[in-house]
């Protein structure tokens, strides 16, 4: 069932990738695992560590996860403590290709940082993001349940899922990025 529901999401994914007009961050292994997509926040006021204050109408660009490369990536490493040290170098690695993207972008001026919701909260902050909690109760849950799949499909258990403490926005100023990178 696992392999039907990969291999039907490896079809839809370039799809899925087009409607949802994402660029894909290259970095110098060749293997790409973040996407991105240029976005006006809508969500709550946030004021990061270096006093860069996030708000309603704020250019950000926000990361997504190629989930289906991951995974497929990953499935045959078994210890989840091994797996996560990989997803952090492989992260770590599409830092300065995220950061090369922004300084490129037509609206780089106006770009305040970047974004994401996610479950995985492990390291995050060794990367230089920021974790912020999902307020909107509406918000989480929808974020929640979009993630349940992709999560069932990386851990194989449905457990942990509506966790209020597992689903949050990170967050990284431009600059941080940057110094980064």
């Amino acid at each position: 069932m696992r392999n039907y529901i990969l291999g039907a999401w490896e079809i839809a994914d370039p799809v899925y990738h087009k409607l949802r007009n994402f660029t894909t961050i290259e970095t110098k292994d060749k293997f790409p695992v973040l996407r991105v997509q240029l976005i006006r926040y809508r969500g709550p006021e946030h004021t990061l560590s270096n006093g860069e204050l996030i708000k309603k109408g704020d250019y950000l660009i926000k990361i997504h996860l190629h989930n289906i490369r991951l995974i497929k990536y990953l499935e045959k490493v078994v210890s989840p403590t091994r797996k996560t040290l990989l997803l952090y170098q492989m992260v770590k690695n599409a830092l300065p290709g995220l950061a090369q993207f922004i300084k490129n972008h037509q609206l780089n001026q106006r770009i305040k940082g970047i974004c994401g919701v996610t479950m995985l909260n492990k390291l995050v902050e060794r990367l230089g993001f920021e974790i912020k909690p999902i307020s909107n109760t509406y918000y989480r849950l929808l974020k929640c349940c979009s993630q349940i799949p992709i999560h069932f499909l990386s851990t194989g258990r449905f457990t942990g899922v509506f966790d209020r403490t597992r689903v949050n926005y990170l967050f990284m100023s431009k600059n941080k990025l940057l110094e980064l990178a």
